[in-house]
């Protein structure tokens, strides 16, 4: 007996919303034979192509896009765009997905923060001397 087990190939493509001469799109990761507007696993951001401002016409979350590309998720072509405009490229061959370090993560990484001692394990203070006359 041969168990066939099937495959869910995941694709990040764009769900069609807005209307009619004002389109929208959300960036979604989708199992491949489901319909362009059907179930989304994960919605991942949106593209407002209207949006005057070029910056702010995608807004992406990267690091579960990042997730979904190094489980083998595969961009569609337009989202593949997106991506690259966004800085999000795909590694070499056998190279892992690493986010990019952010200055704000490197700062709190290299500073220790001080022990603190709870007040019953505070240290006993040093006994003074007192000066003898003589």
């Amino acid at each position: 007996m041969v168990l066939i087990r099937s495959v869910r190939v995941v694709r990040i493509r764009m769900k069609s919303f807005g209307r009619r001469h004002r389109p929208f799109f959300r960036i979604c990761a989708m199992d491949a034979r489901s319909p362009r507007d059907g179930r989304a696993i994960e919605e991942l951001g949106h593209y407002d192509p209207m949006v005057r401002n070029p910056e702010a016409r995608t807004v992406l979350n990267a690091s579960r896009i990042r997730y979904w590309l190094s489980v083998g998720a595969q961009p569609s072509e337009k989202v593949q765009v997106l991506l690259n405009k966004a800085g999000i490229k795909k590694p070499a061959p056998g190279e892992p997905w690493q986010l990019p370090e952010t200055p704000a993560a490197t700062e709190t990484a290299t500073e220790t923060p001080a022990p603190t001692t709870a007040p019953d394990q505070a240290p006993a203070p040093a006994p003074t001397e007192t000066p003898t006359t003589s």
